[in-house]
């Protein structure tokens, strides 16, 4: 007969697993989900357990970019049942449907789910869990305009990596909050620097991919001061680095970046190939915004479709993507401008300056 196994055991390795998938090692994390679900085979029966393994699996699913796989465990968590477990459980439970929101682009959603975490996070005795949720809320403020929210709790994260042990990763990361957050401020000298830091500590540390994050987030800060070689180097830099796994978002967002770039230094052809391999992999994975802000470039420097334009920019407006819709706005003006088209020119700044100023709205949905 074979013997039982403790299902506190169990437990303790569901811990470790979470800490990989925090570490974003997904291969080991990938390994330990297995040796978990292979445990759970002789596991004595307990309820809190398994929904402790539901949890972690829907942050592991965002982690391996499974979104959808996320929130069909997330929703299979009963509200009368989650209300019986401890701060920990609930706040995963919350923390998680944040991060779902995030992803789904609904940042004020993303943000109100993490206050009510926050709420169970004073009873979780875990620097590494609050640095964590520092990390999450941070980036979630930087996508609303908030920058300095953003960068006190980026700070507040970096502050508990650096001081835990294995944690290069997530500084590195930490770091390009920081950095995006200096740039949004027309802080570029800052934002360089910073931007380099994090590069050069993910490659001393042999991490591919906050180190291919690195050089698309330099990239997009040479590319908003017009620094468009330089720009260039550093997307093509993204795609010479070898990934252990495969990250189709990256190589979209990264072909997207090269595609604008090459299509402003007046390479068609070349900025082709990079738009129609992004448009690829956006419908691949569903993303509406990728493929509004693909049509966009499109219709700028390609096509020269006003009415296509149009259409796409209130894709983004539809979804609140009001920092999108504001930059891409700006550029079609710049554009018409180039081309003494007064009128077009006008339309598409007064555009986007409409929404920049709707992002101040965002802080009235957030309670």
């Amino acid at each position: 007969m074979t013997e039982k196994v403790a299902s506190p055991f169990v437990a303790k390795m569901i811990g470790d697993w979470y800490g990989f998938i925090k570490k974003q090692d997904i291969l080991k994390a990938q390994t330990m989900r297995n040796e978990i679900v292979k445990a759970f085979e002789n596991m004595e029966e307990d309820q809190n357990v398994l929904l402790y393994f539901n949890l972690i699996d829907a942050r592991y699913k965002m982690l391996a970019q499974e979104f959808e796989g996320s929130k069909a465990l997330l929703k299979q968590i009963e509200i009368e049942e989650k209300q019986k477990t401890d701060d920990m459980i609930q706040y995963y439970y919350f923390f998680f449907n944040g991060m779902y929101e995030f992803y789904k682009k609904r940042f004020s959603d993303a943000i109100n789910y993490y206050h009510i975490a926050e709420t169970r996070l004073r009873n979780v005795p875990d620097d590494l869990e609050r640095a964590e949720f520092n990390y999450q809320l941070s980036i979630a403020y930087y996508e609303i305009a908030q920058n300095h929210f953003s960068i006190n709790h980026a700070k507040k994260a970096l502050e508990s990596f650096k001081s835990a042990d294995l944690q290069e990763s997530r500084v590195a990361t930490t770091l390009m909050v920081i950095a995006s957050n200096k740039m949004d401020l027309n802080q570029f000298v800052q934002a360089e620097s910073t931007y380099k830091d994090a590069i050069n500590l993910a490659a001393a540390s042999n991490l591919d991919l906050p180190q291919a994050l690195g050089y698309l987030n330099l990239g997009i800060c040479y590319e908003r001061q017009g620094k468009l070689q330089q720009a260039l180097n550093s997307f093509q830099n993204v795609l010479s680095i070898e990934l252990k796994k495969p990250h189709k978002t990256l190589h979209m967002r990264t072909k997207y970046m090269l595609a604008r770039v090459l299509f402003q230094l007046d390479k068609t052809a070349q900025g082709l190939d990079a738009y129609n391999e992004s448009l690829m992999l956006a419908n691949e994975l569903s993303d509406i915004a990728y493929n509004a802000k693909l049509n966009i470039i499109h219709s700028i420097y390609v096509t020269d479709d006003e009415a296509q334009l149009d259409a796409a920019l209130n894709v983004l407006k539809t979804q609140k993507l009001w920092t999108d819709a504001a930059e891409l706005s700006i550029m079609a003006a710049r554009f018409y401008k180039k081309q003494d088209n007064h009128k077009l020119a006008s339309k598409y700044f007064d555009d986007g300056l409409e929404s920049q100023a709707k992002k101040l709205s965002w802080m009235e949905e957030i309670e």
